[in-house]
Order: structure tokens, then sequence, then C-alpha cells
């Protein structure tokens, strides 16, 4: 990697060389604030699953959810979650496993069993809209 940039430097001259820094010093100021306010977060709460990242939101409730799986993909394991069958149709999904991208730096098992867990199966009505 740093071949390539001096590279770079050598081919461009001192302004490359600047931006490349001032670009990479606003990611890791920004991958810090991310750590510290905690904007990439997965929230599990009475109400259900709540993951946010930079540019996207989800959220499922529980009562929406039958389970959560481990898929292989491309040789990686992945967490998908399995939606009943009232709530693929309400949100117009094929009938298969959506990914669920949560781990943050986790092992995909310790993930897996923790929002496993976390699934309230309490028997109640489905909100509908």
């Amino acid at each position: 990697m740093l071949a390539i940039f001096f590279s770079f430097v050598g081919y461009f001259g001192a302004l490359f060389s600047w931006a490349g820094t001032i670009f990479m010093t606003l990611v890791s100021v920004l991958s810090l604030l991310d750590q510290i306010f905690e904007w990439s977060r997965l929230k599990i709460d009475r109400n259900g699953y709540s993951l946010r990242g930079w540019f996207r939101h989800q959220s499922f409730a529980h009562h929406e959810i039958q389970d959560f799986q481990i898929v292989e993909f491309t040789g990686k394991k992945l967490l998908a979650v399995e939606f009943k069958e009232y709530a693929r149709k309400e949100r117009g999904l094929a009938d298969q496993p959506v990914p669920f991208p949560c781990c943050f730096g986790r092992s995909i098992d310790e993930v897996f069993k923790t929002v496993r867990s976390a699934i309230d199966r309490t028997p109640r009505r489905a909100q509908r809209n």
C-alpha cells in the first residue's frame, strides 16, 4: 500500500500527498466518532431489532421474525433474518432470508447467539397498519 502511495506521490506530486493525507484523516476521525457516539449499532429492545449504519437503517419487530440463521455466501458466514409469511408479503420480500449485517467486528457465532436469544416470542396479535 505504501509503495502505491509513494508511486502516486512521485508521479502526481505533493498535491496528491496532501489530498490523500487529508482524506485519510477525515475517514479516521469519522470512524472514531462512529465508535464514540455509536452511529452504527444494533439495538434490541421491546419493540424489536433496530440496525443502524452510516447509510442504512433497518427495523424489524419481534412479531415479524420467524428466526435467524447463518448462511454461507462466497465462502463467508453471514447472518440472515427469516420473516414470517405475513411480514414477507407486507414488506414485499421474496421467500428467502434477508441479510442482517450487524456483526460490527464481532464473531458471527457470538452475534447469532445474541440475536436469536433476544427474540421475544410472547404471543400477541400482529400489528398491522
